[in-house]
């Protein structure tokens, strides 16, 4: 579904965004479980290995299950987020992430800077510690993770790697963005 002029969304268990401008990007990549579906979605508009930047809101499976089908992407994480997985993987995992995901999350994942390929990255800790949204303000898009979803409703904090106490700050400060800025909402799912 188209977004803005060179922005889509692929609807899955974890929802994909694909950017094409001024480099081809995809915020997450789902779950794994929908390989075929993502993959077919995306050649519609551009060769899988021309994907230059993946950005992953968060670390847990259901958003970083197709990093395979990208073998030229540039991936990254918040720091704390590649702290945390490095030092327990299991805390991300409701079901067993795939070894060859597990092995790119380990040895491919870089830091993100505080703004990439004109996103700014905001700092949303709540449903997991490291978790971000990106904030789009040429197109006025907010990609939310699974910190905020349509109609008001909020991400698990009952997890392994949730930090409950910081998710009404983190809340807020999407809710003020949206509010202020006009902005569409563009949830990890869509609850």
């Amino acid at each position: 579904m188209k977004i803005a002029n060179d922005t889509y969304k692929i609807e899955g268990d974890g929802n994909t965004y694909l950017i094409l401008e001024p480099v081809p990007m995809l915020i997450d990549n789902g779950d794994g479980t929908n390989k075929n579906y993502i993959k077919s979605e995306i050649e519609k508009f551009i060769p899988l290995d021309k994907i230059k930047i993946i950005i992953l809101t968060h670390l847990h499976y259901d958003h970083v299950g197709n990093l395979e089908l990208f073998p030229n992407a540039k991936i990254y994480a918040d720091g704390e987020e590649i702290e945390d997985y490095k030092n327990n993987s299991e805390m991300f995992s409701f079901s067993n992430i795939q070894k060859n995901i597990d092995t790119i999350l380990r040895e491919k994942l870089k830091p993100l800077p505080a703004e990439i390929n004109g996103l700014e990255v905001i700092k949303v800790s709540g449903h997991t510690r490291g978790s971000v949204a990106l904030l789009d303000k040429k197109r006025k898009l907010l990609f939310s993770g699974d910190t905020l979803f349509s109609q008001g409703i909020i991400g698990r904090t009952d997890l392994p790697n949730s930090v409950p106490d910081k998710m009404d700050e983190s809340v807020a400060k999407l809710t003020s963005e949206i509010e202020n800025n006009k902005l569409l909402l563009c949830p990890g799912h869509d609850y």
